[in-house]
């Protein structure tokens, strides 16, 4: 009966022997995976961040037996941020970032091969797009979980996002316009293939293994956006609102 119900509801047949071990308390539902398939994965604000985030500076990984999900990143609460949304959506205690000194960025790892499986490069926007899309609060979630990794915001208060993937530009241009009415530029050439780049925030030379393209939000959008989207990260948030300060906008 447990085995019919759980097909039921979710589609997946399970073998009457892992029923039993369950049963008997020698295994757990969620060992290892936490999550056993992407059909029991919730949509979720915690989710669509993280989603955000690993289209933008996140990972993931498979060494051996073992799948999940990274960050690396320079602010705290950017990682912070991204720690406990994956232990929200896990239903797992708290994840604490480990500081490395000698890259001099904030890390977490996180171990689910359910995460993986969806978020696995090549990225498919069709099986993210039911956990993006799922109501406006996840789709401001996902973009801020993306502005957080790739947005920049110069002086004068402009923000662009940059990434190498064409198609995430142009998914995220959609969701600015149709849920929130945010209108964006481009993309337009950002970086060219082979181009040699001085990173400041890890103070080393890279070259671009691809073509980098970016998108502006227009100015007269600006408070939309820092009404509906906003940053996690405060250096972000402020250079934002002092803009808008000044402009009269906030």
């Amino acid at each position: 009966k447990i085995r019919e119900e759980i097909y039921r509801k979710y589609g997946v047949w399970i073998s009457l022997s892992t029923i039993s071990y369950w049963t008997r308390r020698k295994h757990s539902p969620y060992n290892g995976r936490r999550i056993p398939s992407l059909e029991m994965l919730e949509p979720s604000e915690d989710l669509a961040y993280a989603i955000g985030v690993r289209l933008g500076d996140g990972y993931t990984y498979e060494e051996g037996d073992d799948f999940g999900i990274g960050l690396k990143a320079k602010d705290k609460e950017f990682v912070e941020k991204f720690a406990i949304c994956l232990s929200n959506v896990l239903g797992r205690e708290p994840i604490r970032p480990i500081f490395r000194k000698n890259e001099g960025r904030y890390v977490v790892r996180v171990t689910s091969k359910t995460l993986y499986e969806l978020l696995r490069k090549p990225i498919d926007l069709k099986r993210i797009k039911p956990y993006v899309e799922h109501c406006p609060k996840c789709a401001a979630a996902f973009l801020r979980g993306l502005f957080d990794s790739d947005g920049h915001v110069d002086k004068r208060g402009y923000i662009m996002l940059d990434n190498t993937d064409f198609e995430t530009l142009v998914y995220a241009q959609k969701l600015l316009w149709k849920y929130f009415g945010i209108e964006s530029t481009g993309p337009r050439i950002h970086k060219r293939k082979g181009t040699t780049t001085y990173d400041h925030r890890i103070g080393k030379q890279y070259k671009a293994n691809e073509d980098c393209h970016y998108i502006y939000i227009r100015a007269k959008s600006l408070p939309a956006y820092h009404k509906h989207i906003g940053f996690t990260i405060k250096r972000k948030q402020k250079r934002l609102e002092d803009y808008l300060r000044r402009t009269g906008k906030l």
